[in-house]
């Protein structure tokens, strides 16, 4: 039995390993960022984070405020707010994913978590903060942008399609514990 347990806590070890490793090189890609022109479209600054905490705590049931707080602060070149003259009515927030594959070394990004004033939902807004983040995406080397969105969320699944995001495939508890969600996937190169 004492086997199975170190090999268990073993392998836990090198999963925590892998992500710190992913989550430093990320973290090392997003300083070295350039941002491009985007108008109404914006990086997060800090006296904007209660605005976006106070839209995503309306948008989700099982949000992470430390998550969103975290990203402000490590990843906020590519932490997008989105204005409607000098109001906040919604966010996205991306994490960078570097990844082998056959063709070598890929930037990936993915959509952490994303969201419009439900006052400001259906006027074009979330389609626009979308197109606008992947285009600075596709300008600093991202290969594919991926995202998780419930598969009842169909107003959402017809916005990602309508920008170019496709199925990958569906899964379980990473949008809420028990909760089925697809993966999708936007190439960019």
């Amino acid at each position: 039995m004492g086997n199975i347990k170190i090999h268990a806590r073993s392998i836990g070890y090198l999963i925590s390993l892998k992500k710190l490793l992913c989550d430093t090189t990320g973290n090392l890609l997003v300083k070295k960022w350039k941002s491009i022109e985007k108008g109404d479209i914006v990086s997060i600054e800090e006296h904007m984070l209660p605005e976006v905490l106070r839209i995503q705590a309306e948008g989700f049931k099982n949000g992470s405020s430390e998550k969103l707080i975290r990203y402000s602060k490590n990843s906020k070149n590519i932490f997008y707010v989105i204005k409607n003259v000098d109001e906040i009515v919604g966010y996205c927030a991306y994490y960078i994913k570097p990844a082998l594959s056959l063709k070598g070394f890929e930037k990936k990004s993915v959509i952490s978590s994303i969201a419009i004033d439900r006052n400001f939902r259906g006027r074009g807004f979330a389609e626009r903060l979308l197109k606008s983040s992947t285009e600075e995406m596709k300008a600093n080397g991202i290969s594919s942008v991926l995202l998780y969105v419930n598969i009842n969320n169909l107003p959402a699944i017809h916005l990602y399609q309508k920008i170019g995001f496709r199925k990958i495939k569906q899964v379980k508890n990473i949008c809420g514990q028990s909760e089925k969600c697809y993966e999708m996937e936007l190439r960019l190169v």
